[in-house]
């Protein structure tokens, strides 16, 4: 019985020493981007452009990201045709005026393994949320952590079916893929 409580008691010590070894970052806004592309469904034309991040933070301990939460501002979403960008805003895509945020929240922990990570957590856009597993690559260095990322996401999910084919089965010419990429390099400042 004494053993049990020694081990015990080990347990608990070393666990509380992990958290202690546990580092917080917050996202530098002005250092991060968010790109974003679009394609027709059944030719190669293509749309590009950026939206920016709100606010963002991250725990890690030793090699684990243990908490991530990144705020989107809708808003900022932005292209060269201002036709293009308000189209993009109203409600036949985003809806910005109602849903002015999306946001991205980790929901497992996940280990860092030679600079690359799945970060596994529920994206909410448009008041619709989705799991999603998001490969990305870590850097890390005196100056924070910088997470860079290349990941596409079917908009439909969200509730955002303009011109979709999969929606509208008999549209051709219009048609507007269900996916994006969105692409992203994040910087990150130990608090």
């Amino acid at each position: 019985m004494r053993t049990l409580k020694i081990i015990s008691v080990v347990f608990f010590l070393l666990l509380g020493l992990r958290s202690i070894n546990a580092q917080s970052f917050e996202l530098d806004t002005k250092k991060s981007t968010f790109f974003w592309t679009g394609k027709a469904a059944f030719n190669s034309y293509s749309l590009k452009g950026t939206i920016d991040a709100k606010k963002g933070a991250m725990i890690i301990s030793d090699t684990v990201i243990s908490a991530m939460n990144i705020t989107i501002d809708m808003k900022s979403l932005d292209h060269e045709n201002n036709d293009l960008k308000n189209h993009l805003k109203n409600e036949d895509f985003f809806e910005v005026k109602k849903y002015s945020k999306a946001i991205f929240t980790l929901e497992k922990t996940t280990k860092i393994e030679n600079h690359k990570a799945i970060l596994q957590g529920k994206l909410t856009i448009k008041g619709k949320t989705n799991l999603e597993r998001i490969p990305v690559n870590i850097e890390h260095n005196d100056s924070g952590i910088t997470i860079t990322f290349n990941h596409t996401i079917d908009r439909t999910k969200y509730g955002v079916n303009h011109n979709s084919p999969s929606i509208f089965k008999r549209m051709k010419e219009n048609a507007i893929a269900d996916e994006f990429i969105l692409k992203g390099k994040l910087k990150f400042d130990s608090d």
